[in-house]
């Protein structure tokens, strides 16, 4: 499995300021990032990385699906995690793991190898034109991401019924209308899958209690989720959101994004 220039991975490692949960803090505070730009993402590449990584029950499934899209954002989503898989696993054949999906649409991964312990591994994935996207993570360390960006015509309705609290904040932040969208967009997406619930809450559940900004990086905590926090990171096609427990920091600056 090879990755070409349209892949970029980044592993990055976590601290907490005093251990929490029974396992290990160096085996559970590390995760692994793929992000893969559909843009730049060759057809022959695109097919020698499904050859080389798919799982028989996945090509079953990509050849069952009629639309292009739905087949397209299936290879996506899973050229990504086994991208990720593979960095966070080295000695892990990514076709000895199959990625399914829990009764939420939530990805699972299953495997008989015994080279990694899949069962304790959790995977997020997320897709949008332009990226596939994957995180891989211990489940005593939840996490969850999306790489999106909303259209002109999402913007109004992402911004309908906002509380005045988190206009003020985007309006502090200079932030504009689409740029608002955006970072609440994919805030609340990475977030509903960190709960592994998807978009099925009311909005107004995942209402930040405060927004701010260091570096290029804005942060996002919640009302009704203090135990989370959330990364966004802007994008010329897209932006990245990434959620994990609120006491966790990244060692050093943590994934970058283009």
């Amino acid at each position: 499995m090879t990755a070409s220039d349209a892949v970029k991975l980044q592993s990055f490692d976590l601290l907490r300021p005093t251990q929490s949960g029974s396992f290990d803090a160096d085996k559970i505070l590390r995760a692994t990032l793929a992000v893969v730009d559909l843009d730049v993402l060759t057809p022959e590449d695109r097919a020698g990385l499904i050859t080389s990584s798919f799982h028989m029950r996945e090509t079953d499934r990509l050849e069952g699906f009629k639309h292009a899209r739905r087949r397209d954002s299936f290879v996506a989503g899973r050229l990504a995690a086994k991208l990720a898989l593979q960095h966070y696993c080295p000695d892990l054949d990514p076709s000895d793991v199959s990625v399914e999906n829990g009764v939420f649409d939530q990805p699972i991964m299953i495997s008989e190898s015994g080279k990694c312990d899949i069962a304790q591994l959790g995977v997020s994935i997320s897709h949008s034109q332009s990226y596939g996207a994957a995180l891989i993570f211990h489940r005593a360390h939840p996490m969850g991401i999306d790489v999106d960006v909303p259209s002109q015509e999402d913007v109004g309705p992402v911004l309908a019924g906002l509380d005045q609290k988190t206009r003020s904040q985007c309006d502090r932040l200079a932030l504009s209308d689409f740029q608002a969208a955006s970072l609440l967009w994919v805030a609340r997406e990475s977030l509903a899958k960190t709960l592994t619930t998807a978009m099925m809450s009311p909005l107004a559940l995942y209402t930040p209690s405060e927004i701010t900004q260091k570096d290029a990086c804005f942060i996002l905590r919640y009302e009704n989720f203090g135990q989370y926090q959330t990364h966004v990171w802007p994008g010329a096609k897209a932006w990245l959101a990434l959620t994990m427990p609120a006491r966790t920091e990244f060692e050093g600056s943590g994934p970058s994004w283009r």
